[in-house]
């Protein structure tokens, strides 16, 4: 499942990635991550992208391959999430020093839709020391077209890349202990 996902990623289109350490293990780090209130990642929009306020209609827990919700944009849009793969799932610690969290977004009900057909988002936790933990996000699109394309790639350039950032940084600002 795993390389399923690596591979929707590198084949989607247009990406990004951003990375952060947190001073928090790895076992902290996925225990606020996986329950995690969206609408804390991403309180802010950057430029076109709106913040999230929250998330309807999930049919199931949040690190189980199947699962979908609804997330709620801040300019009245959503988009549809589905968990692809989440090692550990079903409420499990992470082990050997790594976790991972992979999900496809669609159902673009806004001005993206017009742009692309479904994002691919992968979320890997690397425990570097007892109490340090990688953090690394990557995200790719998959154009509705050609002419997509090029517009999807200057909207990451300009905006995606400062609202991942934002939504990494808050997810490292929400494990670390105060």
């Amino acid at each position: 499942m795993g390389e399923r996902i690596s591979n929707d990623l590198l084949q989607a289109g247009p990406s990004a990635e951003v990375s952060t350490t947190a001073s928090a293990s790895l076992a902290q780090v996925w225990a606020v991550f996986v329950p995690i209130d969206l609408a804390q990642v991403f309180p802010r929009g950057s430029g076109p992208i709106p913040a999230v306020v929250g998330t309807s209609d999930q049919t199931g827990p949040w690190d189980v391959v199947g699962s979908a919700r609804r997330v709620r944009l801040a300019d009245g849009t959503s988009v549809r999430e589905e968990i692809l793969g989440s090692d550990p799932c079903d409420g499990a610690a992470p082990r050997k020093g790594r976790a991972r969290f992979a999900y496809r977004v669609d159902g673009f009900t806004g001005p993206l839709s017009a742009l692309t057909t479904a994002a691919f988002g992968e979320w890997t936790f690397v425990e570097a020391a007892p109490d340090r933990t990688e953090i690394t996000w990557r995200y790719a699109f998959v154009p509705r077209s050609r002419l997509a394309a090029p517009l999807l790639v200057l909207i990451i350039t300009i905006f995606w890349r400062a609202y991942m950032r934002q939504g990494v940084e808050n997810v490292r600002r929400l494990a670390e202990p105060r």
